[in-house]
């Protein structure tokens, strides 16, 4: 219920917005138009001003024409100027308010869909208790929503205190089957402290004992695994707030549903094993036996 009223509200805010924004957009075509029609207006005036000013001047003009015509046009001519230069003003006015109405707007759907992207990466996370397939789920989530284009997934070996490859993803062959975390981040990441690199390595070399980022999954104060990244896509030379959304996100919920489903895989195949072993139990004597 309490997440159908935060959309609810969300959704509200957004229509909201929606419609200050186009009743601003609205109100600045009107301000516009009625700017124009006060231009085309001063300048009539300013012509006829003018025309009566040289009528005035010139010999033989019209000397009938009262000096009176030509002061109420001039005061008219200044009493729209003003109304011009009111309207400017609020015509910029009313612009900046569209201007910070539309970055609000920006702001807001960007918010949404960072909390749109989390609330998929979590569900599908815990979709399945496939460890093949949880860990599909965390290298999509590292490719498309973090931008990582090497990196890899580290098992800790407890028996011997090293760490075990069990996705790798862009490395090719550089990063090994097994790696002792005993320098740089990946030992900080063995020890439950996260990593990032800001900025970013120019070197291109990779060195598997210190990705540009370190991020252990922990089942409470217990590490059980590293999610280690060593470069980002072309286009993205740093990480941003919701990279580290994402990178807590992983490891707490990545963690605990890779462990689950280890769990399961293993908890199948004792049982399988156990299967087998009451069936031969249970199987009947061959004849004459």
């Amino acid at each position: 219920m309490s997440r159908s009223r935060d959309a609810s509200a969300r959704g509200g805010d957004r229509d909201d917005l929606s419609a200050r924004g186009e009743e601003l957009r609205n109100m600045f075509s009107r301000a516009r138009a009625f700017t124009e029609e006060l231009l085309r207006e001063n300048e009539r005036l300013r012509f006829r001003v003018a025309g009566l000013e040289r009528e005035l001047d010139a010999p033989g003009g019209k000397g009938s024409t009262p000096p009176e015509s030509v002061r109420e046009l001039t005061e008219r001519l200044q009493t729209l100027e003003k109304e011009r230069d009111d309207l400017l003003a609020r015509f910029k006015q009313v612009e900046a308010m569209n201007r910070s109405v539309a970055a609000r707007y920006e702001e807001i759907e960007t918010q949404n869909n960072n909390l749109a992207n989390l609330y998929v990466a979590s569900y599908q996370l815990h979709a399945t208790l496939n460890f093949a397939e949880v860990l599909d789920t965390v290298r999509e989530i590292l490719i498309n929503l973090i931008g990582a284009e090497g990196f890899a997934i580290f098992w800790v070996d407890e028996k011997g205190g090293s760490l075990r490859r069990e996705l790798s993803q862009g490395m090719a062959s550089a990063i090994p089957e097994r790696v002792r975390p005993d320098k740089g981040p990946l030992k900080d990441g063995f020890q439950g402290q996260s990593y990032y690199a800001d900025p970013l390595p120019s070197s291109t070399t990779v060195d598997v004992a210190r990705p540009i980022a370190c991020i252990p999954l922990k089942i409470g104060a217990r590490v059980i695994g590293l999610i280690t990244v060593y470069r980002l896509l072309l286009q993205k030379d740093r990480f941003d707030p919701l990279d580290f959304e994402l990178f807590t996100l992983l490891a707490g919920h990545a963690a605990t549903a890779l462990f689950s489903s280890k769990l399961y895989q293993r908890s199948e195949r004792k049982l399988s094993e156990l299967q087998g072993f009451l069936d031969l139990l249970t199987a009947p004597s061959p004849q004459g036996t």
